[in-house]
């Protein structure tokens, strides 16, 4: 994997009611709504500062992240440019050629498909050959609704209780890595 690989650009993504872009300040409220919805923090790792002024101070500091291969996080945003949720991208892995993704939706976005298409768009766009060859997701077993999302973008159980605070850990992987030849083959 490439440095240029890892700093990843900006995807033009959308679909039915929905399209990705970054983050900007004015978002700052809808980030912080998301900090206190008990049905993200649960799945998630919230800030101890859950303010307005840290939820800016996060946001400010996307790009940086994003240029350092840190972070990679956008919006799931309705027609309108309102926040519906978010995508993020964590640990890239330039050996492994693969990253964790997350996600978050508004109550108000749940439900609608508007997640599945948003990850499977996105999945999709990421494990494209140039980019990276395996996505990972960790979620609880509880939270049925990101199960659910991640299977219909086409991710499966790679192993159970294996993540971070006994999560399951859902991979989505490409067949771009290169092959070594068969033995037999000539």
């Amino acid at each position: 994997m490439t440095d240029a690989l890892l700093v990843i650009e900006i995807p033009d993504l959308a679909g039915d009611g929905w399209h990705l872009r970054p983050w900007r300040v004015d978002d700052a409220p809808s980030l912080v709504r998301a900090w206190h919805d008990p049905a993200i923090v649960d799945g998630s790792t919230p800030p101890d500062d859950r303010s307005e002024a840290a939820a800016r101070r996060w946001i400010e500091g996307c790009e940086e992240r994003r240029l350092a291969a840190v972070a990679f996080d956008l919006v799931i945003a309705a027609d309108d440019d309102t926040v519906l949720g978010e995508f993020g991208l964590s640990r890239l892995d330039r050996s492994r050629r693969a990253a964790v993704v997350g996600w978050w939706l508004h109550e108000e976005a749940r439900g609608r498909g508007i997640g599945s298409s948003a990850l499977t768009s996105i999945t999709t766009w990421l494990l494209a050959p140039s980019r990276l060859d395996a996505v990972v997701a960790e979620i609880s077993p509880d939270n049925r609704g990101s199960l659910l999302m991640a299977e219909r973008a086409g991710y499966r159980l790679a192993r159970a209780g294996a993540g971070e605070r006994g999560t399951d850990v859902w991979a989505a992987i490409t067949d771009n890595r290169p092959t070594e030849p068969s033995p037999t083959a000539r």
